[in-house]
């Protein structure tokens, strides 16, 4: 899926659909915003300042952008 991919290049590291920032230390704050601006891009989409902070983990962020698409 796109989102691994995207999220994966921006950390230069495998993610599944199960990582969170919990999970990896190269997760920071620095590159959780590279990830939402990567993913805003990707999809065409715009994430509130509000929901910035609970996209914590992969599984949350597909679930946002499915929501965006429904």
């Amino acid at each position: 899926m796109a989102v691994l991919t995207v999220i994966g290049t921006v950390l230069k590291v495998q993610v599944g659909p199960d990582t969170s920032r919990a999970d990896l230390a190269a997760w920071d704050s620095l590159k959780h915003v590279e990830i939402m601006f990567a993913l805003e891009d990707e999809f065409g989409i715009v994430f509130s300042e509000e929901e910035l902070s609970g996209l914590n983990s992969v599984k949350a962020i597909i679930q946002r952008i499915v929501d965006d698409e429904a």
